[in-house]
């Protein structure tokens, strides 16, 4: 790797805990569009583990330095542990489309499907608003068979059914560049992972003009309150901002983890405990949650039943 103008290297245990790590080291890239800057590397080859959240923010790098012509004629180096968890989780015909081909990587959205052996793994999906193929296909091909996996105890479907719903109505609010969003899943019978990301308006953007806005110097003081019960970037309307409060509701609940990144702030719930500050700049958002399975909870153990007709998810899951 002689003649290096810029080196970024992911961490050597890529899973949650390390977020920051690579949003600190890779924040430039959004400074670069069109920069078609030479002589770039990123170097993947010291990753010893790469969990889900790692492949899928390993693609978003990828895909937005590609789209972007961040780089000219960028290197991508990678070991044997990186290309094994791209291809558990779906990613592998995306990621090297956009390396080979960008213009094929639409095409190869189409072909991913549901992996269901000892656990699921739904394969990484674009949510596009008004896209009638991604809408259709969590709707009837993907969720259906969640809830056949998870047949043994309903209260469990319910509340992954919730908590796609929320993060898939979060993004289609919150993400004006639709485009960019992406969606994974991977579950056993004991525990849930869901991640979402994208490189669109991020919270920060779409909570200017709301009450809690301060300014870009405290991204993190919007955050934290973002998960607070009845925050929503478009008041005056029928959006009554329950959406990231009932899955920060859950993961402490649950006793799992929710992460959120966006624009330079983190909110992270881990096992009981928050903290929230500043971190690199990620244009648009990240949410992790990885949820415990054996104490499953439902809307109705959050709220009270009167208010159940109130709330109404305003996707269909039959």
């Amino acid at each position: 790797m002689n003649s290096i103008n810029r080196l970024i290297s992911a961490p050597k245990f890529f899973k949650a805990k390390y977020i920051i790590d690579f949003i600190n080291k890779s924040e430039a890239i959004f400074s670069l569009k069109n920069k078609q800057e030479s002589k770039f590397v990123l170097d993947l080859n010291k990753i010893q583990q790469c969990t889900m959240i790692g492949v899928l923010l390993i693609y978003k790098f990828i895909e937005f330095s590609v789209k972007n012509n961040c780089f000219n004629a960028p290197a991508f180096a990678m070991n044997d542990i990186v290309r094994e968890a791209m291809e558990k989780y779906g990613f592998t015909p995306l990621i090297f489309s956009y390396i080979k081909d960008k213009k094929k990587a639409e095409k190869e959205f189409k072909k991913l499907k549901v992996s269901i052996t000892d656990e699921f793994i739904i394969a990484p999906q674009a949510l596009l608003r008004n896209d009638k193929y991604s809408a259709e296909t969590l709707n009837s091909k993907y969720l259906p068979k969640i809830q056949k996996y998870y047949s043994f105890d309903d209260k469990i479907v319910s509340m992954i059914f919730l908590c796609f719903s929320e993060v898939l109505l979060n993004f289609w609010e919150h993400a004006v560049d639709d485009t960019q969003s992406i969606i994974v899943a991977n579950g056993n019978k004991s525990n849930l992972e869901i991640a979402c990301a994208d490189n669109g308006e991020g919270i920060i953007s779409t909570l200017e003009n709301s009450e809690i806005y301060t300014n870009r110097k405290n991204p993190e003081s919007v955050i934290s309150k973002a998960v607070k019960k009845g925050i929503t970037s478009k008041s005056h309307t029928n959006h009554m901002g329950y959406g990231l409060w009932l899955i920060d509701e859950i993961a402490k609940r649950t006793g799992g983890r929710l992460h959120i990144y966006s624009e330079g702030g983190y909110y992270i719930r881990e096992f009981g405990k928050v903290k929230n500050g500043k971190c690199g700049y990620w244009q648009g958002t990240i949410i992790y949650i990885s949820l415990p399975l054996d104490k499953p909870i439902t809307l109705a153990d959050i709220e009270k039943p009167e208010l159940d007709n109130k709330f109404n998810l305003k996707i269909n899951w039959a």
